[in-house]
């Protein structure tokens, strides 16, 4: 037997899955908190940056983890 990939199997892992529509939702719930920043003071932008790429990174962590 060959250890060549099954096309069929490696297609499998292609198709979109429904956390697919989790993920999107989070990223855009993170990413949402980007839109107070011209109510805040300039002073407070680096923490809504930083809370927003902690909260990418946690998503990204949880993808690679799936």
């Amino acid at each position: 037997m060959s250890d060549a990939p099954n096309p069929g199997a490696l297609a499998a892992r292609l198709k979109p899955s429904e956390d697919a529509d989790d993920v999107a939702a989070e990223v855009e719930e993170a990413l949402a908190r980007l839109e107070a920043l011209p109510d805040l003071a300039v002073t407070e932008h680096v923490a809504v940056f930083e809370g927003v790429q902690q909260r990418l990174s946690e998503i990204l962590s949880n993808v690679d983890d799936a």
